[in-house]
């Protein structure tokens, strides 16, 4: 056997593997997602979600229900590449609870929630422009999905509307800037 043939040979079978590589990732992100992981996974969806806006002097996301308003969102209003992401980000973040902590998510107290969130945001490029070409090709972030959410979530929701921000359901005047005394909640309306 000749070197050209072996060479043919090498390049031949790594533009295989290539392919085979390049299929596997594409149906990964295209293939019809598993939407009802996301009810069984309901619990953990509403403790995370609790972790990001937690109940002080005002409701948390758990008692705004936002859990049911990311299920909603995921499934009905979601690509099928981003909802792809969300559930495999649901899965690593299990995981990595898992293996770094030896318990479920569920179970870790609030400082070992916050490391775990810490680090699937840190994930996040910070690069813009790589950011927005990942986004593009295959979909959207886990994290800044379950954020958005999350935020949509409970300003949206009555308890998050009144109780959580500051809500006037008459506005009667037009106000450009207003100043924000210091105990006063953020502005619900626009």
């Amino acid at each position: 056997m000749n070197r050209r043939q072996v060479i043919y040979r090498i390049v031949a079978f790594s533009a295989v593997a290539i392919s085979g590589i390049s299929f596997w990732k594409y149906w990964t992100i295209y293939k019809k997602p598993d939407l009802a992981y996301l009810d069984l996974k309901k619990n953990l969806i509403a403790e995370i979600a609790e972790t990001i806006i937690p109940a002080t002097e005002t409701p948390g996301a758990k008692m705004a229900k936002v859990e049911e308003f990311i299920i909603k969102m995921v499934k009905d209003c979601t690509a099928t590449k981003s909802q792809n992401n969300f559930i495999k980000g649901l899965t690593d973040l299990e995981g990595y609870s898992k293996q770094n902590f030896d318990r479920d998510f569920i179970s870790c107290n609030v400082n070992e929630r916050e490391s775990i969130l810490t680090h699937f945001e840190s994930l996040h490029d910070s690069n813009y422009w790589i950011r927005k070409l990942k986004q593009k090709v295959l979909g959207d972030n886990f994290f800044y999905m379950f954020k958005s959410y999350t935020i949509t979530g409970y300003c949206t929701s009555e308890l998050g509307a009144t109780k959580g921000l500051s809500y006037d359901y008459l506005p009667s005047t037009f106000e450009a800037c207003t100043t924000i005394d210091d105990k006063q909640k953020s502005w619900a309306t626009k």
